[in-house]
């Protein structure tokens, strides 16, 4: 294993695993918590936030792993986006929304599509 090899097996779990954390953080503060007032003050749809997290969670497993290990953990997080859309019933000041679903899972989706992407081009950019 060179050292490529050996930053990439800690760089991306370790992306991951902070980019998971984020996102089940934000989607389960409350809506009156200061860091969704300051998201809300951004004028950030929430539609576009919900995309762009979830297609950064697919993103990073399908480029950073083994195709048969990323494909699978970056359509697991479709369920996690179904998951946190029930468990925002719980949580004060925040809604279950169908759309917030669907708006989760083409965010996977298109993750993967951009990550495969990336992959077809990464031996051209290597030396």
């Amino acid at each position: 294993m060179t050292k490529t090899d050996t930053n990439s097996a800690f760089f991306f779990p370790l992306l991951w695993i902070l980019a998971m954390a984020a996102t089940i953080t934000g989607e389960l503060l409350p809506g009156y918590s200061a860091p969704m007032r300051w998201v809300a003050a951004t004028h950030i749809g929430d539609k576009t936030l919900h995309f762009m997290a979830y297609a950064l969670l697919a993103f990073i497993p399908v480029l950073g792993f083994r195709l048969r290990r990323g494909i699978p953990l970056a359509l697991s997080m479709i369920l996690l986006g179904v998951a946190l859309e029930f468990a925002q019933r719980l949580v004060p000041s925040r809604s279950f929304e169908i759309a917030d679903m669907v708006t989760n899972a083409l965010g996977v989706l298109s993750g993967i599509a951009l990550a495969l992407a990336g992959r077809a081009f990464r031996p051209i950019m290597e030396p």
